[in-house]
């Protein structure tokens, strides 16, 4: 015959565990204090303390007396929890002041922000109308017999470029003959060069120079092109070289993006979407 597990009566364990707490209360009050310091505090006689205390029996006046006592923090596992308590009202009073700080922090990144993108129109703004001046322009002349000859482009006298596959940081003239379907790369490119730092850190400058990295890459593997500071067309391992570094460099500024683009999100969430 199977022997049943015995069942655990969990309204007995909960006022065994209770009685363990009062017990535990009047004897640290008893060796604190000694008994009749103990009975004074607790409000009993010191008959009643003895009994309960030597015969660990809690008559109903002993518990009425410790359940009293244990609710108006006497003892140490109150103080204990009072300390808990305290220490958490610190960590919050610690976490508003992080949060207070991060709010300044983010209104004046806000700030910032706004203060950059308005600059970068303005730097925008002068690349678009510098590269429309690199536009066959014209101009209304006078055709041999006193007509108007309409508008047509100036060209300055044909001269051929030594090295077609040469670009230079200045525009010149026959920028768009040279280059053909490719020439919006390079005003771009050109644009970017003028205006991107060579080193910075953030969301907005990494975007700008995995633009940047992509741009060069597309120029002098897709078009052959060699770019400044260069003043001759590279050929094989310079030019195996140049490709190298910057497919290295445009791998470890995308890894970086996608890294500060996580850490975007994280600061969205804790932040509420403030930033």
């Amino acid at each position: 015959m199977k022997q049943r597990k015995p069942v655990i009566d969990k309204s007995k364990a909960s006022e065994d565990l209770h009685y363990m707490r009062l017990m535990a209360l009047l004897q640290e009050l008893v060796r604190d204090h000694g008994r009749k310091r103990a009975a004074a505090i607790l409000g009993v006689d010191r008959r009643t303390l003895d009994a309960g205390l030597d015969e660990r029996v809690l008559s109903r006046r002993m518990r009425t007396a410790l359940d009293r006592a244990l609710r108006s923090g006497v003892g140490s596992a109150p103080a204990s929890e009072r300390d808990h308590d305290d220490e958490l009202e610190g960590r919050l009073k610690d976490i508003r002041g992080r949060v207070e700080t991060l709010e300044e922090s983010v209104s004046k990144g806000l700030a910032a922000v706004r203060g950059d993108v308005k600059a970068l129109r303005n730097e925008l703004a002068q690349v678009v109308r510098r590269a429309a001046t690199l536009e066959p322009g014209g101009a209304v002349g006078v055709s041999a017999d006193g007509q108007d000859a309409g508008t047509q482009p100036t060209r300055m006298p044909g001269v051929r470029r030594e090295f077609p596959d040469l670009v230079t940081l200045e525009p010149a003239y026959d920028d768009e003959e040279v280059f053909g379907e490719f020439w919006h790369l390079i005003v771009e490119w050109r644009g970017l060069k003028e205006t991107h730092p060579n080193r910075g850190k953030g969301l907005d400058w990494l975007t700008t120079e995995e633009r940047f990295l992509a741009l060069e890459l597309t120029l002098l593997e897709k078009h052959g092109l060699t770019l400044p500071p260069e003043t001759y067309p590279l050929r094989g391992l310079e030019r195996s070289a140049q490709t190298n570094w910057r497919r290295a460099a445009l791998s470890d500024t995308r890894r970086a993006l996608r890294k500060a683009e996580r850490l975007r999100k994280v600061r969205r969430v804790l932040t509420f979407g403030l930033w």
